[in-house]
């Protein structure tokens, strides 16, 4: 007495087995691609506007395969982000973008010869990565759930 037992698919298994490295690294590439555009998109809508030069500075590239490279261009980029010490500011000061400290002044209300800034940070960019690594997880799923094994 004996069993016999036929396997079909196996080819399918086999395949899966073969290409799904290859399909989770380049899911994984799409997830990062996809991370790295949100922290920009939500850091430009945090940024603060003034010439609105800060919100176009922030930009992202590929420095390697496994490095993506999130840089605000704004010179002034810092300084929002973590604060800095009031010192006066005369508004005859230049700033980027061929403005002055006097046209932020006088759009802010604020008259006189000068002024000493608070120094307060406004976080930008720390919220937009914490908001996005929140979104790993939903972004990952997405991909898996687009891998195409065939």
């Amino acid at each position: 007495m004996g069993v016999s037992v036929k396997m079909f698919g196996l080819e399918k298994i086999q395949k899966l087995r073969i290409q799904l490295p290859g399909e989770t690294e380049e899911q994984i590439e799409k997830v990062e691609a996809e991370f790295i555009k949100f922290v920009q998109k939500s850091a430009k809508i945090r940024a603060p506007r003034f010439s609105g030069q800060l919100a176009e500075s922030i930009t992202f590239k590929k420095k390697n395969k496994e490095n993506w490279e999130l840089s605000i261009g704004a010179p002034y980029g810092w300084f929002q982000e973590h604060g800095f010490t009031g010192e006066f500011l005369s508004s005859a000061m230049p700033v980027a973008g061929g403005y002055r400290i006097g046209d932020w002044m006088q759009a802010k209300g604020i008259s006189g010869f000068g002024f000493r800034p608070s120094g307060k940070p406004h976080p930008f960019v720390a919220p937009a990565i914490e908001q996005g690594l929140n979104q790993i997880p939903h972004m990952l799923q997405n991909s898996i759930n687009n891998m195409d094994i065939k």
